[in-house]
């Protein structure tokens, strides 16, 4: 009887994984849950963890890199919402105060900072709409998406990585910048 009981025990257990949902969200994520891929076939020497099939956010098992040799611009994604670009700023350092100038100056939009570092800005933007009313004197439909814009320096290169101009929802931007904190610029001597 001593050992029937821990055996049933366990075969609960065992059932209740079984029969839970198996996506998983952002903060429930570890780092089994992400795939590595190699930038260096890809002219960047380092690599980036990119989140797998068992999110669900859309994404494919494949990862699809557009590049041109020698360009200083890159386009990755996995499936049709994880999706990010990567461009080679060189010894600009002052990009990312450049990116946050420009927000400031926008006049159709309404950026609220999320995240504002030395590193990175993550945003919500928000079309202005004024002057549209339905009948129900209700503004129409709001127009909101998420941004991030994230500078890493891999081997004395500045590089910015950030999803696409139309932006993301706050689920992939999350993702985006889980995958960008994994970045490891490899050893050139290695």
């Amino acid at each position: 009887m001593k050992k029937f009981i821990p055996s049933l025990f366990c075969f609960f257990l065992i059932l209740q994984s079984c029969s839970e949902d198996q996506s998983k969200t952002v903060n429930d994520f570890s780092i089994y849950d992400f795939k590595p891929l190699d930038l260096g076939q890809y002219e960047i020497p380092a690599t980036i963890l990119l989140p797998d099939e068992t999110f669900n956010i859309g994404a494919s098992t494949n990862v699809e890199v557009n590049h041109v040799e020698g360009d200083f611009k890159w386009e990755i994604g996995i499936g049709p919402n994880f999706k990010f670009r990567i461009d080679d700023w060189g010894d600009d350092s002052q990009i990312l105060q450049a990116e946050k100038d420009k927000l400031k100056d926008l006049e159709f939009y309404n950026i609220t900072f999320l995240k504002n570092t030395e590193k990175e800005i993550i945003y919500r933007r928000e079309l202005k709409v004024s002057g549209i009313k339905k009948a129900s004197n209700k503004v129409g439909v709001k127009h909101i998406s998420y941004h991030i814009f994230y500078m890493k320096e891999i081997n004395g290169i500045i590089y910015v990585f950030k999803n696409n101009d139309e932006g993301s929802s706050k689920t992939i931007v999350d993702l985006l910048e889980k995958s960008f904190e994994t970045l490891k610029p490899k050893n050139q001597n290695s």
